[in-house]
């Protein structure tokens, strides 16, 4: 069983064994003798086979708190089994353990490819067995010298273990890991500061084209007035009645509404603007040439 490279099962371990002890140690005045018969745990009968998978493995006995002295090529073609006791150091023993691991520490990065050694079918003899042809792929194409190390641990346990048994140099296959989805990605790197950036305003015409625009729209007007003044404006023919100011009253008003719409308006609430004032302004206009009309015909007649 495979556990990811990157998940330090050693420091797992320390601090259980260190969660233990200080358990241990604070009700110790009220039991020592549950504390003292504690399991010191040893690890003994360590054999080590690196063979051809076709083979029959042959073991290398590796004695206890020393480390084999070979190094040992490992790749694709070859099985890597190892074998080893756990025992009470006080009544030698073989036992059980809640935690028993074989990881292999690559010597300059630190990662870590952790495998579980499972008790052999009716002992006590933990084994762990590894096929290169099938778990390479978890060394993930990081070649280079790896520490075999055993990590023992159990709750009841007064002692943790963690023995560099041996070395291998681990070669594979090019690997070439498969794409991770952007929303797999953990970024644990603080994100840039989010600085908020207001629109920029628009780039608008120089103040004399603007003047200029302006001018030529009120020229119209402005000669209008020009030739009014010229020729002299005669008042004496203008009635003064209801419909007459209302014309001119309902006219000023769409002057002054043309005058709101080039400032602030948008053509739809001036259409709107200019429907209520139209209304009554052309009517009124109706009314002022049909009086005019009239007072023209009664004085043709007189």
């Amino acid at each position: 069983m495979f556990f990811p490279g990157q998940m330090n099962i050693r420091l797992i371990i320390t601090l259980s064994a260190l969660f233990v002890a200080a358990f241990a140690g604070q009700t110790s005045s009220k039991q020592p003798a549950a504390a003292s018969a504690r399991t010191h745990l040893t690890v003994d009968d360590v054999k080590l086979a690196v063979y051809q998978r076709s083979a029959t493995p042959s073991h290398t006995l590796i004695k206890p708190n020393t480390k084999d002295t070979k190094v040992y090529d490992v790749d694709k073609q070859v099985k890597v089994e190892l074998k080893f006791n756990v025992k009470d150091e006080k009544t030698k023993e073989s036992i059980l353990v809640q935690q028993a691991f074989v990881a292999f520490v690559h010597k300059d990065s630190g990662r870590e490819v952790v495998f579980v050694a499972e008790p052999e079918t009716g002992t006590k003899t933990y084994v762990a067995e590894l096929d290169m042809k099938s778990q390479e792929k978890n060394f993930e194409g990081l070649n280079g010298t790896y520490n075999v190390r055993l990590i023992i641990g159990d709750t009841n346990a007064a002692n943790a273990i963690d023995w560099n048994c041996a070395d291998v140099k681990v070669t594979t296959s090019s690997f070439v890991a498969a794409p991770v989805k952007k929303s797999q990605i953990v970024n644990y790197d603080p994100l840039s500061e989010i600085k908020h950036v207001f629109r920029e305003p628009e780039k608008l015409p120089s103040a004399i084209i603007s003047d200029t625009f302006t001018i030529l729209c009120m020229a119209p007007m402005l000669l209008l007035f020009i030739m009014w003044l010229s020729i002299g404006l005669n008042f004496n023919n203008v009635k003064i009645s209801l419909w007459s100011l209302g014309f001119h009253v309902g006219l000023f008003a769409i002057f002054g509404l043309y005058f709101v719409f080039w400032l602030r308006l948008n053509m739809f609430e001036t259409l709107k603007y200019l429907a209520l004032i139209g209304v009554p302004t052309f009517i009124c206009g109706n009314r002022l040439l049909r009086s005019l009309n009239e007072s023209r015909r009664h004085a043709k007649t007189e």
